[in-house]
Formats: structure tokens, C-alpha cells, sequence
């Protein structure tokens, strides 16, 4: 990594923390004069002495923490205490002022504990709140015990907390994943599912533009466009990094050609995109997301067909409207009573 000029380690497993040799690789990429961006964490060996030996280093790494919902984030961890461990772990992060933020897993048992959930982590002080329908993998499928969303279920749960998050006084940054990025300033929200210009300049724009400043290698060696790739079950079109090197995967290889793709790349060998309406807004969508439902890197995103031709585009901008108007209104008279 650092003979490619590599700046900047994102760390993630597994659980990073149970290495034993977890800090000496630390202070191997700090030799490389690389420092660390983000760890992701289950916050059970989370403890003052890790916080300790990062301030030693003079590093202070973004603490990534999945949360499951309240009274729920137990049962899907598959461990009792999980939940117990991860609020612990969150309130050390903010003892020690680290940067921190929260994943959540939605499903048909926890939908109902969002707007609690938010809630609690507020009150901790959790900054950022990234909100996600459950990955449907083999294991989901084994263990789910029937409580998968589909994307309909999915999307309607996200657009009835939009309201809430206003009325609760906009609490922290939280992205509903494919759907809305809520931010604290009332009027700065972004739809996600409009990801370009909706004119034909979004033709020469970059399918995915996180893979353009940032990749992930996987367990076994596999250099990935992004950390989602990694719920696919056919990651083999894509390079090892023992085959190959890290450097040549990065100058010439498959990896390089799916990163430097463009919207009209996939507008030519997908019939069912180029024939779409909403192509130049849509761009086809999530890269990880097709590969995962269609098998076929270049096919279509379903979760993005739902959102744009089936009308929650508008729906998603009238309650979110709304719900800013509200809450503007709310407070002018506030202002004015006091």
C-alpha cells in the first residue's frame, strides 16, 4: 500500500480488535507515514486502553459501530449483552472525543424502534446514523426468521420516520440508504435515488464515484470497488492482490475497468437502462446492488427502478417538504412566543 501511495487505512474484519498483533500493524502503516481514517467495530473490546494506545499514536480514527435497534440488536447479533456492549463502547467514544458513527439494520421486528433508536443515540451524542435495509444474504435467509422487508416495505419505513426526524428537532445526520440523506439544516436534505444531472452531460460522469478515492480489499486478497461488493456472492470477476499486486490492480486490471466506467458504458450494453426515462438521473444505479439481485455487474438496480418509476421520488420530496414546513412554522412561533 504505501509503494502505491496509499495515504489513508480504513479498518474493518471481522473484529479488527481481536489480532494480536493489532497494533503493530498500526505502527507499521504510521512507519509508512500512513495514518487510519475509520475502524469498524462491534465495541466489545472496546476498552480506555485501546483509546489510550490510539492518543499514544496520535491518531484518532473514525469509531464505526453497528446498532441494531433497541431490544433488538441482540437477537441479531446472535449474542445476548451485544446490545449492552455497543452503548457502552459508543459512550466511551464520546468520553475520549473520538469521531464516531452508527449503522442500523432495518427488518419487519425492528422498523417500529427507529425513531427510539435515534432517540438514544443522540442522547449519547452519535453524530451520524447511516440507516439500511438487511443485506439478503445466505445467512440473512437462514436466520431471518421472517423478518425480511421487501423494498416496497422497505422504502415505506423509511419515508414514515421522515417526519419524525424533523419533530424531533433533527437530532443528527442520518442517510435512509437509496432513499433520503436527512442533515440538521432543515433545508439541506439530498434524494439519493437522483445521483446525476438529469441531462446527457451525466453520460461521461463516473458509474460510482466512491470507488474513484477509495477501494476495499477483501479477506481472501479480492480488490472490490466498494465494502458493499462483499455481499455478492460472485466476487470473482474481480483481481487478488496476491496474483496480481496491489499496484498492477490498480493501474490494469478488471478492478480499474469497472472503477473508470462511465454511465454510457452501461447505457451500451444494458437494453433495459438506455430505454428508461430516468437513465440520465439514475445512471443505473448501485453497482453492488445489481451484481448482488441480477448476477450481471452491468445490470439494472432495482431498488432504483422502484424509487424513480413508481412515484416515491415525488412522494419522498412531499413528506420531506412538509415536514420542513412544519417544523419552520414550529419554530417561528416559538421565536415569536418567547
Amino acid at each position: 500500500m504505501a509503494d502505491c501511495g496509499v495515504l489513508c487505512i480504513d479498518i474493518t474484519g471481522g473484529e479488527p480488535f481481536i489480532r494480536k498483533d493489532f497494533w503493530t500493524l498500526i505502527d507499521r502503516m504510521q512507519f509508512h507515514k500512513m495514518t487510519i481514517g475509520q475502524v469498524y467495530t462491534n465495541g466489545w473490546l472496546l476498552t480506555d486502553a485501546v483509546f489510550d494506545e490510539f492518543q499514544k499514536r496520535n491518531l484518532r480514527p473514525e469509531i464505526s459501530i453497528s446498532f441494531d435497534g433497541i431490544g433488538w440488536h441482540d437477537w441479531m447479533r446472535g449474542i445476548r449483552g451485544a446490545e449492552e456492549a455497543t452503548l457502552r463502547a459508543l459512550r466511551l467514544c464520546k468520553k475520549y472525543d473520538f469521531p464516531m458513527n452508527v449503522e442500523m439494520c432495518v427488518h419487519k421486528g425492528n422498523q417500529e424502534t427507529v425513531r427510539d433508536t435515534v432517540k438514544l443515540l443522540s442522547s449519547i451524542g452519535v453524530p451520524m446514523v447511516k440507516i439500511s435495509n438487511v443485506a439478503q444474504t445466505s445467512l440473512w435467509e437462514r436466520n431471518g426468521e421472517g423478518n425480511t422487508l421487501d423494498i416496497h416495505a422497505y422504502i415505506e419505513a423509511m419515508i414514515h420516520y421522515i417526519p419524525y426526524f424533523f419533530k424531533d428537532g433533527m437530532p443528527m445526520d442520518i442517510m435512509l440508504s437509496g432513499v433520503v440523506f436527512l442533515r440538521k439544516q432543515p433545508k439541506n436534505y439530498k434524494i439519493l435515488a437522483i445521483r446525476y444531472s438529469g441531462t446527457e452531460d451525466s453520460l461521461n460522469c463516473h458509474l460510482c464515484g466512491v470507488t474513484r478515492y477509495t477501494c476495499y480489499i477483501a479477506p481472501d486478497g479480492r480488490l472490490l470497488p466498494c465494502m458493499p461488493m462483499t455481499a455478492c456472492s460472485d466476487q470473482t470477476l474481480f483481481p487478488r492482490v496476491q496474483d496480481i499486486s496491489l499496484k498492477e490492480g490498480l493501474r490494469d486490471s478488471f478492478y480499474m475497468d469497472i472503477v473508470d466506467s462511465r454511465v454510457k458504458d452501461l447505457l451500451a450494453v444494458n437494453e433495459k437502462c438506455a430505454a428508461c426515462e430516468y437513465k440520465y438521473q439514475c445512471g443505473g444505479g448501485c453497482r453492488a446492488t445489481a451484481l448482488k439481485e441480477t448476477g450481471n455487474l452491468m445490470g439494472a438496480d432495482n431498488v432504483q427502478c422502484v424509487l424513480l418509476c413508481e412515484g416515491y421520488i415525488d412522494r419522498i420530496r412531499e413528506v420531506t417538504e412538509a415536514a420542513i414546513a412544519k417544523y419552520c412554522t414550529d419554530h417561528t412561533e416559538d421565536r415569536a412566543d418567547t
